[in-house]
């Protein structure tokens, strides 16, 4: 079953993350430290890639809970009043009253359940990638080890799963702010299971899940904000005409090839103000006609 999920699903992923890897690897290829800096490209990329697929899966997330809050009244009545297969036939026409299926519960957990395959397709990349070994980045001095950052005689300290389930339980807070207790111990949980599975990891893996929880502390902090598509088309614009002129001045972009990804990704990053800009015209074309002789 699980060979079966891993060549359907997560073998496709893991190629588009090597694909991205190798695309930001060769940009930055004149660059010092270019294996950290592409790490962070594959996250940046990514997120956004998948901004639209978790969008999609909040709104279905909010509806979930807004029906949740709905009947909430009704089913805490019944089960304190009733006991034994007569509650539980009368929830279930309690739930056939109100259109529901229990089994929609599960769309309060759509998140959860969309970052397990790409978090296996990248730890599984990342994990077995030689180009990490022994490449030093910043404070780290091999992305294919765990940071190991604080050392002394009896034991060593990772220092970047700390800091990627600190972001991690931030961008939690601010999300989850409101919530029933349920799904804050749903999400808190995944927090601590990520820094379970990812303390000994290597450091590359955890700088890209670690971009990957910044980047959402930034859309959680979207969301709280008015008018967050106009700010989101800003924030693209920006980067959309910033980014290659920066790494056009640096030097990095020498080839026709990489002028053309740098020529495409500020298209894609200035199409969404280009579009709010055309839908706000207006366009008169009232033709006033020309006097009459007779009425």
């Amino acid at each position: 079953m699980f060979s079966l999920f891993y060549d359907i699903i997560v073998s496709p992923l893991e190629l588009c993350v090597e694909f991205i890897f190798e695309l930001m690897f060769r940009l930055f290829g004149h660059a010092e430290k270019n294996q950290g800096l592409a790490v962070i490209g594959v996250s940046l990329a990514i997120s956004v890639m998948t901004f639209p697929l978790y969008y999609r899966a909040d709104q279905v997330q909010q509806k979930e809970r807004d029906i949740q809050k709905k009947l909430a009244a009704g089913i805490k009545r019944i089960k304190e009043t009733f006991k034994g297969d007569e509650r539980f036939m009368i929830l279930q026409a309690f739930y056939r009253e109100n259109k529901y299926s229990p089994l929609s519960a599960l769309n309060g957990s759509i998140s959860l359940i969309l970052e397990i395959p790409f978090f296996i397709a990248a730890y599984h990349f990342l994990s077995h990638l030689e180009v990490l070994q022994n490449a030093s980045f910043g404070f780290i001095e091999n992305l294919g080890a765990p940071d190991a950052l604080i050392t002394t005689k009896f034991f060593t300290i990772n220092i970047l799963p700390i800091l990627m389930t600190t972001i991690n339980c931030i961008s939690s807070a601010i999300y989850l702010k409101g919530f029933p207790l349920k799904s804050k111990i749903q999400v808190y949980g995944m927090a601590l299971i990520f820094l379970v599975l990812l303390y000994n990891s290597p450091s590359g893996l955890v700088i890209y899940w670690t971009c990957n929880n910044i980047f959402s502390l930034a859309k959680n902090i979207f969301y709280k904000i008015k008018n967050p598509k106009k700010i989101l088309s800003r924030v693209f614009l920006i980067f959309g005409l910033l980014i290659p002129l920066l790494l056009i001045f640096s030097g990095i972009v020498n080839s026709k090839k990489k002028y053309a990804v740098l020529f495409i990704f500020m298209i894609l990053m200035i199409l969404p103000t280009v579009i709010e800009k055309v839908k706000k015209l207006k366009f008169n074309f009232n033709i006033t006609p020309p006097p009459y002789i007779f009425k």
